[in-house]
């Protein structure tokens, strides 16, 4: 319903046609005048019914636009009430910078979604159990600690610690390994330990982890579908290999869990690559 003001002859809206012309819900607007952010023009002192006029309209607008900008409502109030040239200014500046960064960081998360989902095209389209390929692999660099984790919720913990200040996901990334000393594999104790190791963050020097350089060159690599805590079989087929086709390995290997907890519960699922460094005798 519509009336007309007598006073200044301008229509007059209830609060569910102010609601339905602005986008802005009657609970919304009911609880922006209990905040004091945002008053109807009028309140009938009986009913308790609110009446807005087109002069609110551009009042409820400026809010939701910084709403959208990610001002908190705490936040906007305060900016109305002692709104001046500097403050919006510095208060827009803010903005923008805060929205370059979330544009940096999703750009970033897009990044990590991409590399993630080919792994799992692949895995969908080329996925051979136990075929041992070799490869020329980049340099990577990673962190890790020397704590032998003996299931998955050690390596979650440990994954955590190493990762607990830089917001990374590891369900939407390939930054997370296993790393296998280069000493086990030449003593063939294929068990002995599980290392973590995360790819792709940037630590403090003073943070207490190791660095680790896994250098670019020839791998052998393996893959097979079973759990982190089963790859004897495999490392055992990928060590003879190694050895009767006159390679030599030269440095740790990797473990990359490919398809692990976090995309699948079924173990049967799970894949995982070794990658083991190489070259020629």
């Amino acid at each position: 319903m519509i009336k007309k003001s007598d006073e200044i002859n301008r229509e007059i809206y209830t609060i569910s046609e102010f609601a339905k012309m602005t986008g802005v819900s009657t609970d919304t607007l009911r609880y922006y005048d209990k905040i004091n952010l945002f008053k109807p023009t009028s309140t009938d002192p009986q009913t308790g019914y609110r009446y807005y006029t087109l002069k609110e309209f551009e009042e409820i607008g400026v809010i939701q636009t910084l709403q959208t900008l990610g001002v908190s409502l705490k936040d906007i109030k305060h900016h109305l009430e002692n709104k001046t040239f500097f403050s919006s200014y510095m208060l827009l500046s803010k903005q923008y910078a805060d929205i370059d960064r979330k544009i940096a960081e999703l750009i970033q998360l897009k990044s990590y979604l991409s590399e993630k989902l080919s792994t799992l095209e692949d895995v969908m389209n080329n996925n051979s159990d136990n075929e041992i390929v070799l490869k020329e692999i980049d340099e990577r660099i990673g962190y890790g600690t020397r704590i032998n984790c003996k299931d998955y919720g050690e390596i979650k913990t440990e994954s955590a610690r190493i990762i607990e200040k830089y917001r990374k996901s590891l369900f939407v990334s390939n930054s997370y390994a296993i790393f296998i000393p280069k000493e086990d594999i030449l003593k063939r104790k294929f068990n002995a330990h599980y290392y973590c190791v995360i790819f792709d963050i940037e630590k403090d020097d003073a943070e207490p982890f190791e660095k680790l350089t896994f250098p670019n060159g020839l791998y052998a690599t393996i893959r097979y579908n079973g759990t982190t805590f089963e790859r004897a079989d495999s490392m055992t087929k990928l060590v003879d290999f190694i050895e009767q086709n006159h390679y030599k390995i030269i440095g740790d290997a990797l473990q990359i869990c490919v398809i692990d907890e976090n995309i699948t519960n079924i173990d049967a699922e799970k894949i995982n690559e070794i990658q083991i460094p190489i070259e020629h005798i």
